[in-house]
């Protein structure tokens, strides 16, 4: 009975001895099991992340860049239809100025007749139903322009307005390398190579309690007795229980931290991918609202580039309308000069021609009286038909003007000519 006694003393601690290296062993599977779980999970989300990590900057990038081009569109929309605006104002200016200037400027110096009851002026001379039409083209047209300016500057606010409700989530500065997640698998193989141990130990402390139940129940069966030696190895075995249980629950520990070392890298990796995907989505939504606007805008863009060339086209007329008008007023001096100097040509030239014919009396006089000496003189004694065309008189030349007296004024265009008169 001594020996059972002794025997059933030894099988207590060994049974909890056992039970807690069953628990270590256990835990550490599970221990285990997460970190496989965790780092197939970080396999997997690693190529991922890192190809946000990296691109995330160039989205965010593309992002700001898109509300700077959105807000430069616009103000340069607004800058060019304000701009044509002026334009237009100041061409008007233009045209009412040398329109004031023709009213004003009246025809009388060159002796035309007005064509109007009351005064005649330069102005009666345009049409200025062309100019009017001309005007009212490029109103139409600011008009057309502005609305879309208009349009497109609500657009613009609303998209601003929705880009500036996103917020995309600030990228934290993490380091992650395939280095890394390869370090964690290392230290999983550790965490595997000490569960190999403690299964090892396991196997022999359940062992020991089996030789030790089996010994307990042959010497109740049985009966008999146990050596001294027998009994030295099961106490020896159970007394090296304790040191192995702290032994394990010391790999257990290393387990535990080596799991917690993953299960943070893990958790880590989890929230940083899910920022990351949330980051992505505000870029992917920011994104889609100015496709969005792009799309509704693309219509809009073609029409304004006609309506801009179309309005160009219309003032640069209307601009040649003005150039034209104020060349007109410049040429009706130029006229004017023109008219005094053909009336003092006239004048000279009715001078030289009175002159002429003066000259041409004389001359025709003078020969009319020699011939008639010669005839008196000579001609009684010469024979009518030795020269026939001696009794002939002298030629006589007249000046005749050829001109349309009720043309351009009193300015009149001569065309002298000689015509050879036998009196």
């Amino acid at each position: 009975m001594a020996t059972l006694e002794k025997l059933t003393r030894l099988s207590e601690p060994s049974i909890q001895g056992a039970q807690s290296v069953k628990k270590i062993a256990k835990d550490a599977n599970e221990l285990v099991r997460q970190s496989q779980e965790e780092h197939q999970s970080i396999c997997k989300i690693h190529p991922k992340l890192a190809f946000l990590i990296a691109d995330s900057h160039v989205q965010i990038k593309l992002c700001q860049s898109l509300e700077g081009n959105l807000k430069r569109h616009l103000a340069d929309l607004e800058s060019t239809v304000q701009a044509k605006e002026q334009q237009a104002n100041d061409l008007f200016q233009e045209m009412a100025t040398i329109l004031e200037l023709l009213k004003s400027r009246e025809v009388n110096e060159i002796g035309s007749h007005s064509i109007k009851d009351g005064k005649h002026t330069l102005y009666d001379h345009i049409d200025q139903e062309a100019v009017d039409s001309l005007e009212s083209r490029v109103k139409q047209y600011l008009q057309q322009l502005q609305d879309i300016s208009k349009t497109n500057s609500e657009q613009c606010t609303q998209t601003l307005h929705k880009i500036n409700h996103i917020t995309i989530p600030e990228a934290e500065d993490i380091s992650i390398t395939w280095e890394g997640v390869q370090a964690m698998g290392n230290l999983i193989a550790d965490s595997q190579s000490a569960i190999d141990d403690i299964s090892q130990d396991l196997q022999s402390v359940e062992r020991h309690c089996d030789q030790l139940r089996d010994t307990i129940r042959d010497l109740e069966v049985q009966g008999g007795t146990l050596s001294i030696d027998d009994y030295n190895v099961l106490l020896h075995d159970t007394d090296e229980i304790p040191g192995i249980v702290a032994d394990l629950e010391e790999a257990l520990s290393g387990v535990r931290q080596r799991a917690d070392e993953i299960n943070v890298r893990h958790l880590q990796y989890s929230a940083f991918f899910d920022e990351s995907k949330r980051r992505f989505a505000a870029v992917s939504e920011i994104s889609d609202i100015f496709s969005e606007y792009v799309q509704t805008a693309a219509g809009e863009q073609s029409r304004y580039v006609a309506l801009v060339a179309a309005l160009d086209t219309a003032l640069e007329d209307m601009w040649g309308l003005v150039t034209w008008y104020r060349q007109f007023h410049s040429a009706y001096d130029g006229l004017i000069a023109e008219v005094h100097r053909r009336r003092q040509a006239q004048r000279d030239i009715l001078a030289a021609v009175d002159d002429m014919r003066a000259r041409l009396d004389a001359l025709h006089m003078e020969e009319l009286q020699t011939r008639a000496a010669f005839v008196d003189k000579d001609g009684p004694y010469l024979p009518s038909d030795l020269c026939p065309f001696i009794q002939d008189p002298p030629s006589r030349f007249v000046i005749e003007e050829v001109a349309d007296a009720g043309r351009f004024a009193s300015v009149q265009s001569h065309e002298t000519r000689y015509m050879k008169d036998t009196a």
